[in-house]
């Protein structure tokens, strides 16, 4: 069997005739890979630059310090004359993996050409559907076998598309959601007569692959919603209270203290009020603070078990929308009275595995400390218990307990993105681009309930 070195001896050979890089390109390849796969990928590149005098794009060296990240990829990708995908289950899950992959797919739609995207399988996994119209070089064997054919992969010519079906799949890929992706929203009318919402099919936003959001589905939850309380009495918590509390509490007693002020001034003149009227008038003047300030008491405790009702309902109606892949949301604005439902798209999936791998690692180490196994744990640690869990390891119990909790803090998750006070972890965002992801928000408020006590 042929050794590396001896493709190097055949690639210094043939090194004369290799092609230049194309106007406008500065690298023959970048390679998109997991960070776990590092020195997999540094080894990879050695062997292409030394031994198939191939430039590579290397980000350690060619990232340009203080750029965006997302910058740098698209940089990076623009500059390459190919791709490269070292796919891996923890590619799949990686969600700055999946946009370099978008990117890559976007450019080949710009240049209209093919071969230019490789993926190349490092281990047993599932091919990501937006890559399986590709075909992929089997790395999970020897170098040796697989390398040469690799360098003669990113040799091969880039030619134009001439088939539409190709690149149709290529199109439906890119247009792929992400978690907190806006998919649709259900604004009420203003008028408080009729339907809250005035609404008849499925926005198709909602009724394509992956969510397929039935009809029945979509108008019960229409209907769930729009018989709440926080729905149904929008107008006189966010109108006309702001009015009443205006005029009653500021406007009529100052009138009334001045009135007042001006009987008392003006004895002897034709506005005089006999002490009975005055103190009748401001009796009666005073009455309206009284009124006020209860209207604002009980608009304050129909707001507060609103919004204990809603969180209620969106927990259920989450629940139903978990198959969907979807998650639902409100806002209101105050002045207008409208109230909107918001439809996201989230996978909860890796969430939930990930918080139940957590969780059964948990009772794994309180095993081993009921057995009175002492174990000094850090983060290497961590990853070593992982090794052994699974999804086949994790038990339903635990999925349930799990998806529980992320349901019992999609409400209030899900409002502060609408906010816009959740955190961004930039490159540690775990499972979405735009924000923490949810199992990292459960862990943010477990980390600020052990310092509080």
């Amino acid at each position: 069997m042929a050794t590396v070195t001896e493709h190097a001896e055949e690639g210094e050979q043939r090194s004369v005739d290799r092609k230049e890089l194309p106007d406008g390109k500065k690298f023959h390849l970048f390679i998109s890979y997991c960070e776990s796969d590092r020195l997999w990928v540094r080894t990879v590149i050695q062997h292409l630059q030394n031994d198939y005098n191939f430039k590579c794009f290397e980000h350690s060296a060619d990232f340009i310090p203080g750029m965006k990240i997302t910058e740098n990829i698209e940089y990076a990708m623009s500059n390459s004359v190919k791709t490269m995908f070292i796919l891996t289950e923890e590619y799949n899950k990686s969600y700055w993996c999946q946009y370099e992959v978008e990117f890559a797919i976007l450019k080949l739609l710009a240049e209209m050409k093919e071969n230019v995207i490789i993926p190349v399988l490092k281990e047993e996994c599932e091919i990501p559907g937006y890559l399986r119209p590709f075909t992929y070089i089997n790395g999970t064997g020897d170098m040796n076998v697989w390398l040469p054919k690799l360098a003669l992969a990113i040799e091969a010519e880039g030619e134009h598309y001439n088939h539409e079906l190709a690149l149709n799949r290529v199109k439906d890929a890119v247009n792929r959601n992400r978690n907190l992706d806006l998919l649709h929203e259900e604004t009420s009318h203003i008028s408080c007569r009729g339907p809250v919402f005035r609404w008849k099919y499925v926005p198709e936003s909602l009724s394509i692959p992956p969510m397929k959001v039935s009809s029945e589905l979509y108008n019960e939850i229409i209907k769930t919603i729009s018989s709440k309380r926080l729905v149904l009495g929008r107008h006189c918590r966010n109108i006309w209270w702001p009015t009443i509390l205006l005029a009653l509490v500021i406007v009529l007693p100052t009138l009334g203290a001045a009135l007042a002020f001006i009987g008392i001034s003006n004895n002897e003149s034709n506005y005089n009020y006999s002490n009975d009227t005055l103190t009748q008038l401001i009796s009666i003047l005073m009455v309206f603070p009284v009124v006020a300030v209860l209207w604002l008491f009980l608009c304050g405790c129909s707001e507060y078990w609103g919004q204990r009702e809603m969180r209620h309902t969106f927990q259920e109606v989450n629940r139903k929308l978990i198959p969907n892949k979807v998650m639902v949301t409100y806002k209101r604005q105050r002045l207008t009275a409208n109230f909107t439902i918001c439809f996201l798209f989230f996978d909860m999936t890796t969430c939930v595995n990930h918080m139940a791998s957590e969780l059964h690692n948990t009772k794994i180490r309180e095993n081993l400390t009921r057995d009175m196994v002492v174990l000094p744990m850090n983060d290497d640690d961590d990853e070593a218990l992982l090794v052994g869990t699974n999804e086949d390891s994790v038990t339903c119990d635990e999925q349930e307990t799990v998806t529980n909790s992320i349901l019992n803090l999609s409400s209030a998750y899900l409002m502060d993105y609408m906010n816009e006070k959740l955190e961004h972890a930039g490159d540690n965002n775990r499972h979405a681009t735009k924000a923490i992801c949810i199992c990292q928000f459960a862990e943010s408020l477990e980390i600020k309930k052990n310092v509080d006590v």
